[in-house]
């Protein structure tokens, strides 16, 4: 019974903390005007492991994780007016609920992660609501069995109705060689350190009519 309890005080505790505003990324932010535009993509399984592993108990699916951020320049105290508030717009749990990539948080893990949707399966087609107009994100992939992540901070200007296709593959990155990307933790000395990362491209293109997001294939029967 006390061992309850203390799962329970901790689980009031972490909601507390988000309704706090403490824990911006678990709580995310919800656009409030859109007009079709999205973010589509789709990162092909590059390793050698197969993209389902049923003998796993956890993490059965071959996923990554990946946080879109919107760069809100419509800022408040404390913050200066060169700075710009990053506003977490992954979708909730929910949003995906049709996808059929066997990837879903039960309500205990949405309770102290929270219900944003942050880890995605390789080999499947994601869409993701974008805002209209002119707007500055922030991208962070990362593969922590692969140790392999990228961070960058493009900006696009999207009428309605059209979206960005963002293609994504592996590649081995240095400081040198790419020296607009975000840091990710402690700044390297060596400007010709090798680290594991992701090529990323976007290109803008408008929806076709009719077309929806696909369902998953991940071959397997989900």
């Amino acid at each position: 019974m006390n061992r309850f309890l203390t799962i329970l005080s901790f689980c009031i505790l972490s909601g507390c903390i988000n309704l706090a505003g403490l824990g911006e990324y678990r709580k995310g932010w919800v656009p409030k005007e859109f007009h079709q535009n999205y973010l589509k993509f789709e990162i092909r399984n590059f390793k050698d492991r197969k993209n389902y592993e049923p003998d796993r108990f956890f993490y059965k699916v071959n996923q990554y994780r990946f946080i879109l951020k919107w760069l809100d320049p419509d800022v408040y105290f404390p913050y200066t007016e060169k700075d710009r508030i990053p506003r977490t717009i992954n979708p909730p749990e929910n949003y995906y609920i049709h996808k059929k990539d066997l990837l879903k948080r039960n309500w205990v893990r949405q309770i102290m992660e929270g219900d944003r949707r942050d880890y995605f399966a390789y080999d499947c087609e994601y869409w993701m609501p974008l805002l209209p107009g002119k707007k500055q994100y922030r991208f962070f992939i990362n593969d922590e069995m692969d140790r392999r992540r990228e961070g960058l901070e493009p900006e696009f200007d999207l009428p309605e109705g059209y979206s960005v296709r963002m293609k994504v593959v592996p590649a081995m990155r240095t400081l040198a060689s790419d020296p607009t990307r975000i840091p990710i933790g402690e700044p390297s000395k060596d400007a010709e350190l090798i680290r594991k990362g992701f090529e990323i491209e976007f290109t803008i293109e408008k929806n076709r009519p009719g077309e929806q997001e696909p369902v998953c294939n991940l071959g397997i029967e989900s």
